[in-house]
């Protein structure tokens, strides 16, 4: 009989999931065992199977019995903004009764004010607020980006709060220096880009990744390329923001410079979808960026398909910030996607889970249960991975572990 650190049995249905990205076709596929079992030991699971299977080859002092409740990976949050100040829920009450007072880059920079003015203890008091509330919806990984600073000062701040980050969610760290250009170097669009280059270096301490938004209110293509080159030389890897608002050529790019994702895409042209497509690049899509920005429709659902279609690797992510998408729970995200893009459950399962964690690097680490990677799991109050889309506006977690330790009982974060 092998010895195990726990042991999780009797789960209704246990997601395995994959631990590599899945495209097309095979997106539509979920890894499932009814009354399912998994062991864990050293904060790994090291194997999977029905309960039968599982007890009989494996023993331990530590057991959770699922009671014919679902369990599955935890949620890998791949794009976020989560270190900054301000609210803009002014601005989004101008959109929603239809009198816009400024665009995303105005509200953006509204945001830079804000945080350029906040101190470094209350945005890390009110980051790891927001972690617990992101770890009580299921999410044990959390990638997070600056582009609130702007300057050296504040993006070097942001970057030492998010390192600062005691907390069981696992924060990833990117310097997003290429978000829009600060209103002092409106005038000057090269020396800020010059200011990010000169940056690079010293951000590499403090993250390993860099992203830039090439869009029509972003930077160009050129202006990016030359902040990317930077980044690579600094040994950074690469994230791109890409075609939000109009074409620029964003995601044919990304992929050119092999970035490991390329996110937004709504005006993704057929030519960068092509070259998207037969890459490794990651396609990271944001649901409640559309739903909150009020730009649904039939269209939306068309475009989606057509990406997965197109067999590029499709994931799904928050976009947690002030202004465009102020939710961090990646089950609304779920339901978003369900709901506007028309996604099918497997779809949307493998694409918070196993595709986010490979636009991160990270795919078999996390983001499934599979033999060899983290015991980061969530015991849920369902008991089909169905329902957790199907139903809306509740969080439906009940357990939350990470690699094998509890931290989330009854849905709030154990102290």
């Amino acid at each position: 009989m092998n010895r195990a650190d726990l042991l999780v049995i009797h789960a209704s249905e246990l997601v395995v999931g994959s631990a590599t990205p899945l495209r097309g076709a095979e997106l539509n596929h979920l890894s499932v065992i009814v009354d399912g079992a998994f062991a864990v030991r050293h904060g790994r699971v090291v194997a999977t199977g029905t309960t039968a299977d599982i007890t009989a080859a494996w023993a331990s002092g530590y057991v959770i019995d699922a009671a014919q409740r679902l369990v599955t990976p935890s949620f890998v949050d791949a794009h976020a903004h989560l270190v900054h100040a301000g609210s803009r829920h002014g601005e989004w009450e101008a959109r929603a009764t239809g009198i816009p007072k400024h665009g995303i880059d105005g509200g953006i920079r509204w945001s830079i004010e804000q945080t350029r003015k906040a101190d470094s203890d209350t945005m890390q008091h009110d980051a790891l607020a927001l972690l617990d509330v992101a770890l009580e919806h299921g999410t044990t990984v959390f990638e997070t980006k600056t582009g609130y600073g702007l300057d050296v000062e504040t993006e070097l701040r942001l970057l030492r709060v998010a390192a600062s980050l005691d907390h069981p969610v696992q924060v990833i760290s990117t310097y997003l220096g290429g978000h829009v250009v600060p209103p002092e170097y409106v005038d000057r669009r090269d020396e800020y880009v010059q200011l990010v280059v000169d940056l690079m270096p010293e951000a590499k301490q403090w993250c390993n990744w860099f992203d830039v938004w090439c869009d029509p209110i972003g930077f160009t293509r050129d202006e990016s390329l030359v902040m990317i080159e930077a980044a690579r030389a600094a040994g950074m890897k690469l994230r791109v923001h890409a075609d939000q608002t109009g074409s620029s050529g964003g995601v044919g790019l990304a992929v050119a410079q092999g970035a490991r994702s390329v996110d937004h895409l709504e005006h993704i042209s057929d030519t960068d979808l092509e070259a998207l497509a037969a890459s490794e690049t990651v396609g990271i899509i944001l649901p409640a960026v559309t739903f909150h920005m009020l730009e649904g429709g039939a269209h939306v659902a068309d475009w989606c398909r057509q990406l997965i279609e197109s067999q590029s690797i499709i994931a799904l992510a928050t976009d947690f910030n002030p202004g465009t998408c102020p939710t961090i729970s990646m089950q609304m995200v779920m339901q978003c996607a369900a709901r506007l893009y028309r996604m099918s459950y497997a779809e949307i399962w493998n694409a918070v889970t196993v595709n986010s964690a490979a636009s991160l690097d990270i795919a078999g680490e996390v983001g499934c249960l599979q033999p060899g990677a983290r015991a980061d799991f969530i015991v849920w109050n369902a008991q089909e991975h169905g329902q957790i889309i199907n139903r809306f506006g509740t969080n439906q977690v009940d357990q939350v572990f990470v690699r094998g330790h509890q931290f989330v009982a009854n849905g709030r974060r154990l102290d």
